[in-house]
């Protein structure tokens, strides 16, 4: 299980995403873009942002199954052949 809780990327990485939207609505609303353009890249970085979020929590939440310790070769009891003959 992961130290992380669930979540926690997702929620501080939406609010990231919607901070960078805003900024980038603002920006480009100072630098003379029409509104609807404006609007349109604040969504698309909304998005992309958000997306990455989503991403980075279940890499963090997907997890490595553990390694399983070799067998030990003195304990091993007798197989059976795969003809099914003991040797």
């Amino acid at each position: 299980m992961s130290p992380v809780p669930p979540f926690v990327v997702v929620r501080y990485g939406i609010y990231f995403a919607v901070a960078v939207a805003v900024v980038s609505a603002w920006l480009g609303q100072r630098a003379g873009f029409s509104f609807d353009l404006v609007m349109l890249r604040a969504v698309f970085v909304f998005v992309l942002f958000a997306v990455l979020a989503i991403g980075a929590e279940a890499v963090l939440n997907v997890g490595l199954p553990e390694p399983q310790s070799p067998p030990d070769p003195d304990s091993e009891d007798e197989q059976p052949d795969e003809d099914g003959n003991d040797e």
